[in-house]
């Protein structure tokens, strides 16, 4: 995968400078997700190595799911086949999106947590994390059972692990 995400730099790279000079983030990020989301499916594989559809074909059918296809999205696609890099989508999207919450000062967190969390603390700590890192925090909640108890928090390479299983982890660590 590290191989496929530095194929994906120069991609997401220009893709972020063109949507940016074009004032269509909104729109790229969009199309991006979709695409992102047909490449990590089954079926994406076949699609692209099946001998029965030409590479127009494959275009048409990719354009064909998008909402507000554009000729610059096509022209991505064309040159991503050209290159046989259609399998980096995924990569280049993670990367636009990136790029994106670094121009928009945003980030996504995901606090995993051992028992449900209301919605009241779930904003709560999205405000918490937004101060403390001084952008706004869009925050998930995913139930973990096997962390024990606690949090544990990952925005972007921050890990903030506040959990009974990572602390019995470090000391299990430090006896060994």
């Amino acid at each position: 995968m590290a191989n496929m995400n530095n194929l994906a730099h120069p991609y997401a790279n220009a893709i972020f400078e063109y949507a940016k000079a074009h004032n269509s983030i909104d729109e790229w990020l969009n199309n991006l997700n979709i695409l992102s989301e047909i490449a990590e499916s089954k079926e994406f594989g076949n699609l692209i190595t099946n001998p029965k559809i030409n590479k127009i074909g494959v275009i048409k059918i990719l354009m064909g799911f998008l909402q507000k296809p554009s000729e610059s999205i096509e022209k991505l696609l064309v040159v991503l086949q050209e290159n046989d890099r259609l399998q980096i989508l995924s990569d280049i999207n993670i990367l636009f999106e990136k790029l994106v919450d670094e121009e928009r000062n945003t980030a996504k967190a995901i606090i995993y947590t051992a028992f449900s969390m209301s919605e009241a603390q779930r904003n709560e700590f999205q405000d918490l994390l937004s101060k403390k890192l001084k952008k706004s925090i869009s925050a998930t909640v995913e139930v973990k059972p096997e962390l024990i108890g606690g949090i544990k928090i990952l925005i972007n390479d921050l890990v903030i692990d506040a959990s009974v299983r990572g602390s019995l982890d470090k000391m299990a660590a430090k006896i060994i």
